[in-house]
């Protein structure tokens, strides 16, 4: 109902028309009466407004009553911007105060819908930060007069051309700012023809102190011309050749411009939903790009797409990086576009610490990546890269890289691929794993360990039983899986989470040995019926949730053994919940002991 939204609005006008700011501009307008009688009337609208919504009333005639008060609300609405903006600028200009003044700080403020118009004499402003101001809808005219300016958090352009012929600025105010420093962010930015002149007005080449450049154009839907439309207002955007990070959004040229190759100060590059970019420039071209995240990018085949010569096996593939991310890449088949024999496959540098591929269905070639640190998240996507890194590195000799970084890589080696990964997520795996395979032994330093939504796993060995450092581990929505905890020699794991369906009706009986384990969460198990007797082994269990599972009948005898146990919760386990009713239940008396104790 329209009377549900407008309540609110209308009380939020309330405050505004109370705000000291409002009454000092309404008496300098001369406008104090009205102002009281808006505030009156304002206040009847709402009091009828929520005896509306109180009563529900469905009468036709009443809600079209209701609806020429919205448009009434609206009305007030709109003239409060007025207030609050002219508020703004007798904040930031009063009197005399052209001259003196150097920051201004708007950061957050979501109900500024413009700056004021007269900014322009504000000519010794070095600092306008309006960052999360999201109600903004264009920049005023006559920022270019600001030659003093240094920090210009957002640039926002207009998306009316009527606004932009009445008061809003054009990206060429730009044109005079070169001592704009750290952040730029360009929003609306559009492909039509006459865009690209404008942009390249903007003189950008000649910010040299710009750190960060992030480019958001207008997402809407075009036509087969809009993809050169794009390209040109790409090629017209030309940054300065310092700059260190970039960012594109929305961008819907097929092929991003040739001056990228250029910024080889590059450390920071992200593409985001560039829903029909073909092409990437050559990667090799950022000797110290520290991160690179490409997200949506349907079209997207090959990252490295030209025809180019590979390298030997021992080069490092863009040896600055730290952290990749390929994000709903569905189309992206391999890095390079020539086939590669797994031989003769390049690495990741050994400073790279977290990859997270996800959403990239056919990807099976790309950099072997022995020497990763951090974390590593495959979600819906293939195992044969993974698998490359591993195998594929054994069979090698000792090799030099071009940086001079030994790769020891044969068998004998005391050096073992992913020897230092910390943190594994396998997800949605679409290939038939039913098993974690024996070269997980290489993972000697892996602490958390996720397995989610791998329909076809059946068992965890062999692989899983080579985790001596394993802390932490999750397996979720596995509903072959058979086989499930042989952890007999795990004396560090201290968190397990089993979600989801699995085939079993009780818990496995590998979970006994697990005496360091301190917290335990079973939720969503339709099929378990019990929980064993040597759960009361479980001599470190702080923590112990049972979340949704319907066939759970009763608790064990060996609970009460459970002397470090602090927190129980049980929630939507039907059969068991009215065993563990208070006072009264049959297994109450077993848990009444736990200081932390949810039932639900």
């Amino acid at each position: 109902m329209a009377e549900l939204i407008l309540s609110p609005i209308a009380g939020k006008i309330l405050e505004g028309l109370g705000s000291a700011d409002v009454k000092e501009i309404a008496l300098f307008w001369g406008v104090n009466d009205d102002l009281d009688q808006l505030n009156e009337t304002i206040s009847t609208i709402k009091s009828v407004l929520l005896d509306a919504e109180e009563k529900q009333i469905n009468s036709h005639q009443v809600r079209n009553w209701l609806r020429r008060l919205g448009g009434v609300v609206d009305d007030a609405d709109n003239l409060m911007d007025e207030f609050n903006t002219e508020a703004l600028r007798q904040r930031v200009m009063p009197a005399g105060s052209e001259t003196v003044k150097h920051t201004l700080r708007l950061n957050g403020c979501s109900g500024l819908r413009e700056l004021p118009r007269d900014m322009k004499k504000l000519v010794n402003l070095r600092h306008l930060e309006i960052d999360r101001c999201s109600g903004l809808t264009h920049m005023p005219r006559g920022l270019s007069q600001l030659t003093n300016l240094q920090t210009l958090s957002t640039y926002i352009l207009s998306e009316s051309n009527d606004v932009v012929m009445i008061n809003g600025g054009e990206l060429k105010e730009l044109v005079c700012l070169n001592n704009l420093k750290g952040e730029l962010e360009i929003l609306n930015l559009g492909h039509e023809n006459d865009t690209a002149r404008d942009y390249e007005s903007a003189n950008l080449k000649e910010k040299q102190y710009l750190r960060y450049l992030a480019l958001k154009w207008i997402s809407d839907d075009e036509g087969t011309e809009a993809p050169v439309g794009y390209e040109k207002s790409l090629d017209a955007l030309q940054p300065h050749l310092n700059l260190q990070e970039l960012a594109l959004w929305n961008y819907g040229g097929v092929k991003i411009s040739s001056w990228l190759s250029s910024l080889t100060n590059m450390v920071n590059l992200t593409l985001q939903s560039c829903e029909k970019c073909q092409h990437l420039v050559p990667l090799n071209q950022f000797p110290r790009l520290e991160k690179l995240e490409l997200n949506f990018l349907p079209c997207l085949e090959y990252i490295n797409g030209e025809e180019e010569d590979l390298l030997l096996s021992s080069t490092i593939v863009l040896p600055s990086l730290r952290e990749l991310r390929l994000r709903d890449l569905p189309n992206l088949k391999g890095w390079w576009r020539e086939v590669v024999s797994g031989e003769l496959l390049p690495c990741f540098p050994p400073c790279l610490s977290t990859l997270e591929i996800r959403n990239c269905p056919q990807l099976s070639c790309m950099p072997l990546y022995p020497h990763l640190e951090g974390r590593l998240d495959l979600i819906n996507t293939r195992l044969k890269p993974l698998e490359q890194t591993v195998l594929v590195l054994e069979s090698r000799k000792c090799s030099t890289s071009t940086t001079g970084t030994e790769i020891p890589t044969t068998p004998s080696s005391s050096f073992s691929s992913l020897s230092k990964l910390t943190s594994l997520t396998i997800s949605e795996i679409g290939e038939d794993l039913q098993c974690l395979p024996e070269w997980f032994k290489s993972l000697t330093c892996l602490k958390k360990l996720e397995i989610q939504e791998c329909s076809k796993l059946k068992d965890l060995s062999p692989g899983i039983q080579h985790l001596t450092s394993l802390e932490d581990l999750e397996i979720r929505n596995c509903e072959e899986l058979e086989v499930m905890i042989p952890l007999k020699n795990n004396g560090r794991l201290r968190y397990l989470r089993l979600i989801g369906s699995h085939k079993l009706a009780s818990l496995p009986g590998g979970l006994q040995h697990l005496t360091s384990l301190r917290r335990l969460l079973i939720s969503d198990w339709e099929s378990l019926e019990t929980i064993p007797e040597w759960i009361g082994n479980l001599n470190s269990l702080e923590s112990l949730h049972l979340l949704n599972c319907p066939k759970l009948r009763a608790l064990p005898e060996g609970i009460r053994s459970l002397t470090c146990l602090k927190t129980l919760w049980i929630w939507d386990c039907p059969m068991l919940l009215k065993r563990c009713q208070r006072q009264i239940g049959e297994d109450w008396p077993k848990i009444a002991h736990i200081p932390d104790l949810s039932l639900r």
